[in-house]
């Protein structure tokens, strides 16, 4: 059997998306009445993931076909100048894209595009959700993502033209602030801060995984322990937990020194497992281990049919 922990970067198989249920249903109640979200939260928290799935679920979870839903990593080459944003998302909306020229004023563009999508709304009744990912992204070429932008972005978003749920690190009015913007844009759209696992999305990680895998009650309670509710770092656990069976001679120490290593790879020498997290952390309750325990292994007994 392969190891199913494996995942590293952005989602792509919506089965294999876990958790998130309270944000994504709050990003959807704003998205059914046309309005805009900003999902803020640290480096390699799953933002990407979020909204790689808000575009490939999030006509299925609103059952509403008029909603079209684009997904465009922003420091993607086909994003680096207005025209190639402007083209890109026309692209993904198959909508012509000879009225966005290189040669045209910036504001002729802007324009052009927004009189496309203008187009598409009357004649199809849809509704655009642009899902930007790394919106950061777009202050790196300031000549081209200026106020100007941003302000005809705000109109469209204003006007029901446009929906946008952007991803970043810090909350956008942060960077109006430091790229000298002064935008309303910014302003705009309601936060939805992206953190920690919860205890219950920690808990469908584990069933998720436990036909396959079959953690044994020593397992789980090690990943009780020592583990972490950040997903990357749970899936990062469990990939060494994985492997140690591989290796019956690997102890406790020998292991979470691995895990930390892997740790500083992904997520910088900030994330290290210290020996007061490996002593203290914990991610359930201490009353509600053991019954949590003898759950899901009631459910794995249930599954082998024993």
């Amino acid at each position: 059997m392969p190891n199913p922990f494996t995942i590293r970067g952005t989602i792509q198989n919506p089965a294999e998306f876990i958790g998130r249920e309270e944000e994504i249903a709050h990003i959807l109640s704003r998205i059914r009445t046309e309005q805009s979200c900003s999902v803020v939260g640290e480096r390699r928290i799953g933002k990407s993931s979020l909204l790689y799935h808000l575009y490939q679920t999030g006509q299925q979870r609103l059952q509403d076909a008029r909603f079209r839903f684009v997904y465009i990593e922003l420091t993607a080459a086909n994003a680096q100048t207005q025209v190639d944003f402007l083209q890109t998302v026309l692209k993904h909306l198959d909508l012509p894209t000879e009225r966005i020229q290189e040669g045209n004023r910036p504001h002729r563009n802007l324009v052009a595009f927004d009189e496309l999508l203008q187009e598409q709304v009357q004649r199809d009744g849809c509704c655009v959700v642009l899902c930007l990912d790394e919106f950061e992204g777009l202050f790196a070429n300031a000549t081209e993502f200026n106020d100007l932008f941003f302000n005809h972005l705000r109109s469209m978003v204003n006007g029901r033209r446009v929906v946008l749920v952007t991803a970043s690190r810090e909350a956008l009015e942060v960077y109006s602030v430091q790229e000298k913007l002064t935008s309303p844009f910014f302003n705009l759209l309601s936060v939805v801060e992206l953190g920690d696992f919860s205890e219950q999305a920690i808990e469908a990680f584990l069933r998720h995984y436990q036909p396959q895998v079959q953690f044994t009650q020593q397992e789980l309670e090690f990943i009780d322990r020592y583990a972490e509710p950040m997903p990357l770092k749970l899936q990062i656990f469990c990939d060494v937990l994985w492997q140690w069976r591989q290796h019956p001679d690997w102890d406790n120490d020998r292991a979470l020194e691995k895990i930390t290593k892997i740790y500083a790879q992904f997520l910088g020498h900030g994330h290290k497992l210290t020996k007061a997290k490996q002593t203290a952390v914990g991610l359930f309750s201490g009353e509600k281990i053991g019954s949590w325990l003898a759950n899901l292994k009631a459910g794995r007994d249930l599954f082998l049919g024993e």
